[in-house]
């Protein structure tokens, strides 16, 4: 497959527009009488929650007052983030009353708010069609922490205590076999997620091999440190049907400015354990800190549901640091899972379009000898947005790794849904960048 990333399937995308903005009729800003009639919230919170599914979002819960609103938004969609705060508060503007001025909308995602965009109705009346409309609706919103902005919300039920799954085709490929360079296998997965309720979630996905040669490979590892990552073509050829993942997850906010997350169960195809990680990043800030331990213990080599006699903790402290133009740096220390020492260094560049190109580095204790062929851990890595190929809005994108070989130093834990990718792209310095599509 080849490609142009300045050259998207459409220029544009072939999604539908937004509904414009509902400019208030002369003298209806005082009318309060609404606040009087009875079933009054529950009507406009059903209204909100249709509008938003017809734009690929649902609405988690919603608090209204006389003068003000504020929207907990799970955005489904739209990956450059502003696109689908300008769209909810459009919808605002068309169900709520005269009398409301002030809207804010918050971002969800796995039950924790992650921050709150204040906007004048006003503003959105004044600037829809304005020529820099979008810089200056930015210059007037307020994107501030939303810790603690469900308190007084009311839910919308039917969100929760939901099941969804999927069935569709996987592709896993395999570089650099000296006697093979690439390698590939290709089958059925199924996945599922339950949630328990707004930030407890249950997940899993099944894989179904129908072909491939991935564990074909017959080079045996020569590791003289534990094998955590050298025997993965063992894992290719016994796990015909395999367990990929099955955790419980719970995500929250400890306090402002801190985020958190616990994970348990078979957390990927090669170990099962317990994942806690604990994120500190303001809405406004450049840099943010984070802290992730693990208890692993290995998985048996065809993934159903025992263990191998290899258990290990490990844990890093991570800094991330925004420099501006889609530029973002990333340090990991700590202890990896074969026990080793050492530190993981990151740069990957985001472009506007969703695209992000990166490479990595790890350095650990082990010397180059010991850690064989390679000398140290390293890679490339791409994300492609799907819109790109579709069309159409989404928010998904596919990532792919490449490494020139896959030893057991400076290897780490694969957990599903850390905190810092989620959480910034809320945060003041991501959405500035794409703050252009508010009005999109």
């Amino acid at each position: 497959m080849r490609t142009n990333p300045r050259h998207p399937a459409v220029n544009g995308g072939t999604g539908i527009a937004p509904l414009p903005v509902q400019r208030r009729a002369p003298g209806t800003t005082e009318d309060l009488g609404w606040t009087q009639a009875q079933g009054t919230e529950v009507r406009l919170r059903e209204q909100t929650a249709a509008l938003l599914i017809g734009d690929g979002m649902a609405l988690e819960a919603m608090e209204v007052s006389a003068r003000s609103a504020t929207i907990h938004i799970r955005n489904n969609r739209y990956l450059a983030r502003p696109e689908a705060l300008g769209r909810s508060a459009r919808i605002l503007t068309r169900v709520l009353p005269a009398s409301i001025e002030t809207f804010k909308i918050v971002p969800v995602e796995n039950g924790i708010p992650l921050s709150a965009t204040t906007l004048k109705r006003s503003d959105l009346e004044d600037l829809e069609h304005a020529p820099d409309g979008a810089w200056q609706s930015y210059a007037r919103a307020e994107i501030s922490d939303a810790a603690g902005s469900l308190d007084g919300a009311t839910y919308n039920d039917s969100q929760f205590n939901r099941f969804t799954w999927s069935l569709g085709p996987y592709a896993s490929l395999s570089y650099f076999d000296p006697d093979q360079p690439v390698r590939v296998d290709a089958g059925l997965r199924l996945e599922g997620r339950y949630e328990i309720s707004p930030s407890w979630i249950i997940s899993g996905s099944v894989e179904q091999r129908l072909a491939g040669n991935i564990g074909d490979a017959t080079r045996p590892s020569d590791s003289v440190i534990p094998r955590v990552r050298s025997e993965g073509y063992i894992y290719a050829r016994e796990g015909d049907t395999a367990l990929k993942h099955l955790t419980v997850a719970h995500y929250f906010r400890p306090a402002k400015d801190y985020y958190a997350r616990v994970t348990a169960g078979y957390l990927e195809s090669e170990f099962g354990g317990v994942s806690g990680e604990l994120l500190w990043k303001p809405v406004a800030s450049r840099l943010a800190l984070g802290a992730e331990v693990n208890y692993a213990v290995q998985r048996d080599f065809d993934q159903g549901v025992g263990f191998r006699d290899y258990d290990v903790t490990t844990g890093h402290l991570s800094a991330y640091y925004d420099f501006g133009n889609g530029y973002l740096g990333q340090v990991d220390a700590g202890r990896y899972l074969a026990g080793d020492v050492g530190a993981t260094f990151s740069l990957d560049r985001t472009f506007a379009n969703g695209w992000s190109v990166g490479a990595y580095a790890t350095f650990t204790d082990v010397s180059f000898d010991d850690f064989g062929e390679g000398s140290f851990d390293k890679g490339l890595r791409f994300t492609v947005p799907l819109s790109h190929f579709l069309g159409t809005a989404s928010d998904k994108t596919y990532t792919a790794v490449v490494q020139p070989l896959t030893r057991d130093g400076g290897a780490r834990l694969k957990v599903q849904d850390r905190l810092y990718d989620s959480v910034r792209s809320y945060h003041t310095p991501e959405m500035k960048d794409s703050w252009g599509r508010f009005w999109r």
